[in-house]
């Protein structure tokens, strides 16, 4: 019998393994499904948004087929999955919600029967270009989060602040652009704010300090600037000069590995940006008005004349970011900004050179100056003055050779 009890306890192990594998067993619960996310019901409002009339998008002169109109919603103004619950793609026409609910009421806009090409910017001769420096700088670049001191308090070293690298730029590229014939306005020349309110306006709404902070420099100097641009203004096209930056935070290292640029034009707005009313109406107007279609020739000149005489070498978001890359060879993506949302007419942003890399930190301490100095062996013109230069050069090459 001992000699058999290793092969009757490998039965007996055999056995109650097939006992245990046969019983019926209590199935994993699956992972409950991501939501979609909720809809707000009724009217909603981006921060200090007026509702939007609806029957402004009537009078527009729709030019685009439903197959353009439908290309340009996802290839530039929408990302994935963040259109649908608003806006409905006919053959005939596209329905757009005014706002969420059973009483949201709807714009049925119909396709032309004879869809045409965008209408190209004018003649430089006839164009009135409105340049928006970015920020606000002065007083304000610290609030701002826009004055880059990686020395401290050093009276040697002059901080880099993007609100007054901007206007200076714009004065130089103003009398370049306008002895092309071009009419030329500043949206602001000095380093003061263009709206009338405060943060201290701010505080019985919003009491946390930073946030009435926010609403003031991200908000409402934006809006004021738009309605200077829009009501006062009106010009063919807006250029927002603006100077990069990567992350400063780590006090030892806050130098940047990269000295970039890309443009930014209007599009890619997410599901919660389309679930307020006003953005989903001022995407509705930029897309019909083909603002987008029409900045990007131009965009696209500019973008080859800096890469190719500046140094820069091209930005590129990441995959998770809010943006759509619409130029496949150049650094060229659409972006939801509140500037490039509220202004009606086309508006380009550049993007170029990061304050906080080493070269452009260096540059700026050497400060504003007529002709040119060697840099590293290369003779460059400042930075401010470079930079206008470049754009005016992007210019003379787009009237000079357009693109098809």
């Amino acid at each position: 019998m001992r000699r058999y009890f290793p092969l009757l306890l490998a039965l007996a192990l055999f056995v109650a393994g097939l006992i245990f594998f046969l019983l019926p067993k209590d199935k994993p619960t699956p992972p409950a499904p991501t939501p979609p996310p909720t809809l707000p019901t009724g009217p909603a409002l981006s921060s200090l948004a007026e509702t939007p009339d609806w029957s402004a998008l009537e009078t527009i002169d729709n030019q685009l087929s439903s197959t353009e109109f439908m290309s340009d919603l996802v290839g530039i103004f929408a990302l994935p999955n963040s259109w649908q619950s608003s806006i409905k793609v006919e053959d005939e026409s596209v329905v757009v919600r005014h706002h969420h609910g059973p009483d949201g009421g709807f714009t049925r806009l119909p396709f032309p029967e004879q869809p045409q090409e965008p209408n190209s910017l004018p003649p430089l001769e006839q164009m009135h270009i409105a340049i928006d420096p970015g920020h606000i700088g002065g007083d304000y670049a610290v609030l701002e989060q826009r004055n880059f001191a990686p020395f401290g308090d050093d009276p040697d070293q002059m901080p880099v602040r993007e609100g007054e690298l901007a206007p200076a730029t714009a004065l130089h590229l103003k009398p370049l652009l306008e002895e092309m014939g071009a009419k030329v306005t500043l949206v602001r020349e000095i380093n003061e704010p263009v709206t009338q309110s405060r943060p201290e306006d701010f505080l019985p709404d919003f009491p946390d300090r930073l946030m009435a902070e926010k609403i003031f420099y991200r908000t409402a100097e934006i809006r004021a600037r738009g309605e200077l641009v829009n009501e006062v203004i009106q010009p063919d096209l807006v250029l927002c000069l603006h100077y990069n930056a990567e992350a400063w935070n780590d006090e030892e290292n806050p130098w940047a590995e990269r000295n970039h640029f890309h443009v930014l034009l209007h599009g890619a707005y997410m599901a919660e940006e389309l679930a307020l009313d006003d953005q989903r109406f001022e995407m509705m107007r930029h897309l019909l008005n083909r603002t987008t279609r029409r900045a990007l020739p131009l965009a696209q000149t500019i973008s080859d004349v800096f890469l190719r005489d500046t140094g820069l070498v091209p930005f590129q978001y990441t995959p998770a970011a809010p943006a759509i890359q619409v130029d496949a060879t150049r650094p060229i993506f659409a972006r939801n900004l509140l500037a490039n949302r509220i202004y009606e007419a086309p508006t380009i942003f550049l993007e170029p050179y990061v304050m906080n890399h080493r070269e452009v930190y260096d540059r700026v301490q050497l400060g504003d100056y007529e002709g040119f100095r060697e840099i590293d062996g290369v003779k460059r013109r400042s930075l401010v003055r470079e930079y206008a230069q470049t754009v005016a050069n992007g210019f003379t090459e787009f009237y000079t050779n357009p693109p098809h």
